[in-house]
C-alpha cells in the first residue's frame, strides 16, 4: 500500500510543484483564474444569448414595419392572371421592401402570397429579384407560420442560404393571406459574436496577466526567505556545522529552531558514527523491518548506490529482480551471523565479489533493533588471482606441450613414413583402405599437436593495415558451401566507411573464422548468422557475429574461454582460448552475450592504431 501511495505521489509530482513558492503561485493562480474564467464564460454565454435575442427583436420589428406598410394591397388586382398579378404586386410592393431593408444593412426581407403561393418581393432586389414568383418547399417553415397563424424564428438553410429568419403571418379579417419575413446571414451574426468573444478574451487575458504579475511580486519576498531555509537545510544534511542566517517574523523562529536542532545533533554525534564514516570497508545497517538506516561513503563507492537512494528504503528492494540472498537480511531474520563470507553482489552496474561479515544489533535492553554488514571488495583481487592462475596453467601447458611435441612427433613421423612406403608397395585394396585410415589419423594427431603448439607459443605478429570488412568477406567464402547456404541465412551490416586498422590480418582472420565455424556448428537445423561492423569511437572499431543457435548455458559462460573446455563431442577446445589471446595481444577485447535456446553473440573490440606490442 505504501508503495502504491509513493508511486501516486511521484506521479503527482509532475503536476503539483514541490517548491513552496511555486505552490503558492499555483494556488493563487487557481484562485484568480477559476473565478475569472467562470465569469468570462458566463459573460460570453449571456452575451451571445443577448446578441441573438437582439437580432430576433430587430428582425421581428422589421416584419411589423412591413406588415403596417402592406395594408390591403394583397387584395388588389384579383382579376389578373396568376403571373401578371405577381408581377403587378411586385411593382407595387418592391419599393416598400427596398426602402425598409435599405435602413438595415445586411437584412433581407419580403412578402409571400398564400393564394398565389409565390414570393411577391424579396429585397434587396439587386440580390434576390430572381426569387420573385418562386414557390417555397412543402417543408418550409413559412408554411407552418401560415397554417398556425403564429410568428416563428428559424435558423437554418433556406432560399438565401444559412440564415436567421423571422417570419410573421399576414392576417386580414381573421384570415391568413401570407407571411412576411426578415432575415440575416448566420455568418454575419457569428462574426459579431466572434468580435464580442475576442473582446471578452482580451480583457480576461489582460486581467490574468496583471494578476499573475502581482502574485509573483508578492510571493517573491516570502519565497526568498523560504529558499534561504531550504538551502540551509540542504547544507545541514551534508554538514552539521552549517547555520541558517537570521530571518524576521515567524520564519526567523523556524530558522532559530533549526540552528538549535543542528547544534544538538552535532553534540550527540558519537565517535562510532565518525569511525563508520571514515572506514575503508563498506558498512550498511538495517532496522528490524529491513529498511536501510546507515550506509557509509565506502559502501556507496563499492556498490554504486547513493545514500539518498537507500536511506529509509527496504534493503531487499535492491535484489527484487535477482536471485541474490542477502547475508545481512539472513542474519536479521534467522540470527545466523556470517564471518568473511564471499558472495557475488549485484551492484548498480555490475556483479562484484565481496567478503562480508554480518551481525545483529541490540539496544541497551538486549532487544533486536536491526543488523549490520561490513564488507570489502574482492573483485580486483579475484580477477588478479584468476589471471595469475591462468598464466601458471598456460606456462605449465606450454612446457608440457613442447615435450609432447618432441616425444610424439618423432615416432609419428616414422610411422607416417613407413605407412607411405607400404602404400606404394602393397596393392591389396583392403590394405590400401587400412593404410589410408592410418595416414588420416596420423595427420589428425599431427594437427592437434600443432594447435597445442600454436596456443602455447603463437607465431610472431605481422602488423599491417587491415580492413575488417574484407577479412569478413574472405572468411565467409571459406565457410560457405552448398549445404550451408541451404540451411543458414547469412546477413551482413558492414559499415562501408570503416578505415583500415593496424593489425595482424592472418591472426584476426583466424579469430573471425573460428567464431563463424562455432556459429555454424551451434545451428542444428535452420538458422541465421548476422554480422555487423561499426565505428565505436575515434579509437576503436567493432565486429559482432550473432547466431540463432542453441546458445551457451549460464554456468558455462565463465569457462568458455578456458583451454580444453568444450561442450562438443570432438575438437581440441582451444579455438576460443586462442582467439582471446590474439584479441588481447591487439589490446582489444572480446565480449560474449548468450541466451540459451536463442543464440549467441561475440563482439570484438579492436583499436585502430597498434600500441607497439607484439601479439603473444
Amino acid at each position: 500500500m505504501s508503495t502504491h501511495f509513493s508511486g501516486l505521489r511521484s506521479g503527482l509530482g509532475w503536476i503539483y510543484p514541490r517548491r513552496l513558492r511555486n505552490q503558492l503561485i499555483m494556488i493563487a493562480v487557481f484562485m484568480v483564474t477559476i473565478p475569472t474564467l467562470t465569469i468570462g464564460y458566463v459573460v460570453e454565454t449571456e452575451g451571445r444569448a443577448a446578441l441573438l435575442q437582439e437580432k430576433e427583436k430587430k428582425l421581428s420589428a422589421i416584419t411589423h414595419l412591413l406588415d403596417e406598410a402592406l395594408g390591403d394591397r394583397f387584395t388588389h388586382f384579383a382579376n389578373l392572371p396568376h403571373a401578371e398579378r405577381i408581377q403587378v404586386l411586385n411593382q407595387e410592393l418592391a419599393p416598400i421592401t427596398e426602402r425598409i431593408t435599405r435602413a438595415f444593412n445586411g437584412v433581407g426581407a419580403g412578402y409571400y402570397h398564400r393564394a398565389l403561393d409565390a414570393i411577391i418581393t424579396y429585397a434587396p432586389s439587386a440580390q434576390f429579384q430572381s426569387n420573385v414568383g418562386v414557390t417555397i418547399n412543402a417543408d418550409h417553415p413559412g408554411r407552418e407560420v401560415m397554417s398556425s397563424n403564429q410568428p416563428k424564428v428559424y435558423s437554418g438553410n433556406q432560399v438565401r442560404g444559412n440564415i436567421m429568419n423571422s417570419m410573421q403571418p399576414i392576417t386580414r379579417d381573421g384570415n391568413v393571406i401570407g407571411y412576411i419575413w426578415a432575415n440575416e446571414l448566420s455568418e454575419d451574426i457569428s462574426q459579431q459574436a466572434r468580435r464580442m468573444d475576442i473582446n471578452i478574451v482580451s480583457v480576461l487575458v489582460l486581467g490574468l496577466l496583471v494578476s499573475l504579475c502581482l502574485i509573483i511580486l508578492l510571493s517573491r519576498r516570502f519565497s526568498t526567505s523560504i529558499d534561504v531555509i531550504t538551502h540551509g537545510l540542504e547544507d545541514l544534511a551534508q554538514n552539521l556545522n552549517a547555520r541558517l542566517p537570521p530571518l524576521s517574523g515567524d520564519l526567523g523562529k523556524i530558522s532559530h529552531s533549526v540552528n538549535a536542532l543542528a547544534q544538538t545533533l552535532r553534540e550527540t554525534k558519537t565517535l562510532n558514527d565518525l569511525i563508520i564514516e571514515s572506514a575503508a570497508d563498506g558498512v550498511i545497517a538495517v532496522d528490524k523491518h529491513g529498511n536501510v538506516t546507515t550506509i557509509n561513503p565506502a559502501a556507496q563507492e563499492i556498490t554504486g548506490y547513493r545514500q539518498d537512494e537507500l536511506l529509509g528504503q527496504p534493503y531487499a528492494k535492491i535484489f527484487s529482480n535477482t536471485h541474490f540472498d542477502s547475508p545481512v537480511l539472513d542474519t536479521l531474520q534467522k540470527g545466523t551471523e556470517h564471518v568473511a563470507l564471499e558472495v557475488s553482489f549485484p551492484a548498480r552496474d555490475r556483479t562484484i565479489e565481496l567478503s562480508v561479515t554480518t551481525g545483529q544489533i541490540h539496544n541497551a535492553h538486549n532487544e533486536l533493533v536491526g543488523a549490520l554488514v561490513i564488507f570489502s571488495d574482492l573483485t580486483a583481487r579475484k580477477e588478479v588471482q584468476r589471471r595469475l592462475a591462468q598464466t601458471e596453467r598456460l606456462a605449465t601447458l606450454g612446457e608440457l606441450m613442447a615435450g609432447v611435441a618432441h616425444e610424439v612427433r618423432n615416432p609419428l613421423t616414422a610411422i607416417k613414413g613407413y605407412v607411405q612406403i607400404l602404400k606404394q608397395q602393397d596393392t591389396d585394396p583392403i590394405h590400401q583402405e587400412y593404410i589410408a585410415t592410418i595416414l588420416k589419423e596420423t595427420h589428425s594427431i599431427n594437427r592437434v599437436i600443432q594447435q597445442l603448439l600454436d596456443f602455447t607459443r603463437p607465431r610472431q605478429g605481422y602488423w599491417q593495415l587491415v580492413s575488417l570488412n574484407q577479412l569478413i568477406e574472405e572468411c565467409l567464402v571459406l565457410i560457405q558451401t552448398t549445404g550451408l547456404q541451404a540451411r543458414i541465412d547469412v546477413s551482413k551490416d558492414l559499415d562501408p566507411n570503416l578505415e583500415e586498422i593496424e593489425a595482424d590480418g592472418e591472426l584476426l582472420r583466424q579469430v573471425i573464422l573460428n567464431i563463424l565455424i562455432n556459429a555454424v556448428q551451434a545451428i542444428s537445423a535452420r538458422g541465421e548468422i548476422q554480422i555487423r561492423t561499426w565505428q565505436v569511437d575515434d579509437a576503436r572499431q567493432a565486429v559482432t557475429i550473432r547466431d540463432t543457435g542453441c546458445g551457451i548455458p549460464e554456468h558455462h559462460k565463465n569457462k568458455i574461454f578456458d583451454p580444453f573446455f568444450t561442450t562438443k563431442a570432438s575438437g581440441t577446445s582451444l579455438g576460443l582460448a586462442l582467439s582471446q589471446r590474439i584479441i588481447n595481444a591487439h589490446q582489444g577485447d572480446i565480449q560474449l552475450s548468450s541466451d540459451p535456446e536463442h543464440g549467441t553473440a561475440f563482439t570484438l573490440l579492436l583499436p585502430i592504431h597498434h600500441q607497439g606490442n607484439t601479439p603473444q
